[in-house]
C-alpha cells in the first residue's frame, strides 16, 4: 500500500481549478439544491449543480475532457461563487449567493479514480461553499435603501473571493495536491468543523 501510495504522489499531483468570475451576468441562470431535481431538467443544468449537506461528489460527477496542459494533474474540479439579485415586490434588494459545481468542466484521469484524490476534490468544493456562505452572511447585511448597494454587493464579492482564492491555494500547497495524507486528513478536520 506505501508503495502504490509513493508512486501515485509521483506520477500524479492534483490540480484543482476553482473559478471566481461567478458574477451571474451571462451565466445560466440555475438554483435547483439537489442532483435528483436536475435529473429531468434540460441538458445545460445537468452540467452543473448547488453543494449540498450531506451530499458528497463522486468520479461520475466529473465528466469534462481532460486537458492536455495537465500531464502531471490527476483531476480538476471546477466550482465557483455566484450571486445573482433582484428587487422584491416592496422594491428591496434580494440577494442569492450559490456554489456551483461544473460536472462538464471537472474532469480525472481514468487512471486516477483513487478515493484519496476524491476526497481532495471533495475539500475543494466543500472550501467553496464556506466561502459561499461567507458571502451570503455578509450580503445579507447589506442595507438595499443605501445609494449604492449593489457597488457594496460587488465590493464583498472581490473581497471574499480574494479570501477563497488564498485559502484554495493554501489548500494545495499545504496538502501538496492532497498526496500529504497527514495534511489532507488536517484539512478535511478543519473543513467539516466549519461546515457544522
Amino acid at each position: 500500500m506505501a508503495i502504490v501510495r509513493e508512486r501515485v504522489k509521483q506520477r500524479v499531483r492534483t490540480v484543482c481549478v476553482y473559478v471566481l468570475a461567478a458574477i451571474t451576468m451571462g451565466l445560466p441562470a440555475y438554483t435547483a439544491t439537489a442532483r435528483e431535481e436536475i435529473s429531468t431538467a434540460s441538458t445545460a443544468a445537468t452540467t452543473q449543480f448547488q453543494w449540498r449537506e450531506h451530499a458528497r461528489l463522486s468520479w461520475n460527477d466529473f465528466r469534462g475532457p481532460v486537458t492536455t496542459a495537465a500531464h502531471e494533474s490527476a483531476a480538476a474540479t471546477f466550482c465557483s461563487i455566484g450571486y445573482r439579485t433582484s428587487t422584491t415586490t416592496e422594491g428591496k434588494l434580494a440577494v442569492e449567493v450559490y456554489n456551483t459545481f461544473y460536472a462538464n468542466r471537472s474532469w480525472v484521469k481514468e487512471d486516477a479514480r483513487l478515493q484519496s484524490i476524491l476526497d481532495h476534490e471533495q475539500g475543494h468544493f466543500d472550501l467553496c461553499e464556506i466561502y459561499t456562505r461567507k458571502l451570503r452572511q455578509l450580503a445579507a447585511g447589506i442595507d438595499a435603501a443605501t445609494p449604492g448597494a449593489k457597488q457594496q454587493l460587488i465590493n464583498l464579492y472581490l473581497q471574499v473571493s480574494a479570501e477563497y482564492e488564498a485559502r484554495q491555494q493554501a489548500y494545495e500547497e499545504e496538502t501538496t495536491h492532497g498526496t500529504v495524507l497527514a495534511e489532507q486528513k488536517r484539512w478535511q478536520d478543519a473543513i467539516a468543523n466549519e461546515l457544522m
